[in-house]
């Protein structure tokens, strides 16, 4: 299914269009749409050809793919192929709910980012104050154990735990403190200083889930509750949530398969860790966060950041690769902000060029999605002309 937001989407003036012929109008829209479709480049046998998206989804076994496409800082067009399932039972739509995986973290990031705006916590203080009855732990007996929310935000924290697995439909669930302490029913080890605070980069979804436990203690809020106060409502992101899909939303949902395109024995894995990996969205809801991030970052105001904070959430922070939620490169132009999402079953890309207001957001329903995002965002910024070229293949090493 696809949605395009007509032929503003391009910028192109009232008095120009009356100029042109419809005819050639409209195939420039088209022809932009239909490029980016047709020439995905995949590596069989150690060559690159070049081939349409439905023959990428079938070379990698893909039986899903939503996306949303920015450009002049609207989402201008939304388009999903294939099927829910492995069985090809129900085929998708631009409504369908995908797992986000760490995409969950930008998310998250905002949303903390918002409680620094109103002053209920700085960037840079000891965040010690505001975890309650837990603590950090510091087996290593660094001298030096203050971390605060700039480092936990850019993965600077020198806190472990990379990643979560997630939890079977029916087993029992961890409560935040489960997950944090790494006691049963949680599977994770327990969260602890692995490194000096601010010394060096190391991924960590441990620290996001000290994320989530600061913004759950300052706003006395869930994380779903505080997330539609700053994020999900101001954007209108309807289709997104930290809930587990019920009632009308488990119509249109799409199922894990693995890298073999091959369905579970679950539809899908469930993930506590909110902050870490616990959303669900849509690629189109997950664009409208871009143009948000983009337009406070441009120095508009009454968006899901202050221009302030925006500033300093795209800034690369010191020994990481990070800004404040997200991977940050390029400069000028070429600047560009990017996060993977990946969980059992379920791969993402969103990526964003505040300078050029452009951006796109792609998900999948495989283990093997990663490179066919990889593949299509390529193609997508060939045919809307990005300022920077290249596979973001080197993204996923730090993401």
């Amino acid at each position: 299914m696809k949605y395009s937001s007509g032929l503003v989407q391009f910028g192109i003036s009232a008095s120009l269009l009356l100029c042109l012929p419809l005819s050639y109008v409209s195939a420039t829209e088209e022809d932009r749409e239909k490029n980016a479709l047709k020439s995905i480049s995949i590596e069989v046998n150690g060559k690159v050809d070049s081939v349409d998206l439905r023959s990428a989804m079938a070379h990698y076994k893909v039986p899903a793919i939503s996306f949303a496409v920015i450009n002049d800082d609207k989402v201008v067009w939304s388009e999903a192929i294939g099927y829910v399932n492995a069985s090809h039972s129900q085929e998708v739509d631009v409504n369908t709910l995908f797992q986000a995986g760490s995409i969950s973290k930008s998310v998250a990031a905002t949303t903390a980012l918002n409680l620094v705006e109103q002053g209920l916590i700085s960037l840079d203080e000891n965040v010690d104050s505001f975890l309650g009855d837990w603590h950090i732990p510091n087996p290593h007996h660094y001298k030096s154990d203050v971390v605060t929310l700039r480092e936990l935000l850019s993965m600077s924290s020198g806190l472990d735990v990379g990643g979560y697995y997630g939890y079977a439909p029916g087993e029992p669930l961890p409560s935040l403190l489960d997950t944090l302490n790494g006691a049963a029913p949680a599977k994770n080890p327990p969260v602890m200083l692995a490194h000096k605070p601010g010394s060096k980069y190391e991924y960590s979804g441990g620290g996001y889930e000290v994320v989530q436990l600061i913004t759950d203690n300052i706003t006395k809020m869930t994380s779903q509750e505080s997330t539609a106060k700053f994020v999900f409502d101001p954007l209108k992101m309807s289709n997104s949530s930290y809930d587990q899909p019920s009632g009308q939303s488990l119509k249109n949902v799409a199922e894990a398969t693995d890298s073999d395109g091959k369905e579970f024995e679950y539809k899908w894995r469930v993930s506590p860790e909110y902050a870490a990996a616990g959303m669900w969205s849509t690629p189109t809801d997950l664009g409208k966060f871009i143009v948000s991030i983009n337009k406070a970052y441009k120095g508009e105001k009454k968006q899901v950041l202050s221009p302030r904070l925006a500033k300093q959430s795209l800034s690369k922070q010191k020994n990481t690769p990070y800004g404040l939620g997200f991977v940050v490169r390029g400069k000028g132009e070429k600047l560009h902000f990017m996060k993977l999402g990946q969980n059992s079953g379920y791969q993402s890309w969103l990526v964003g060029l505040p300078n050029t207001r452009q951006g796109a957001v792609v998900m999948t329903n495989s283990d093997n999605g990663r490179e066919l995002a990889q593949d299509l965002i390529y193609s997508i910024s060939k045919a809307y002309h990005w300022p920077i070229r290249g596979k973001l293949e080197d993204a996923w090493m730090v993401n």
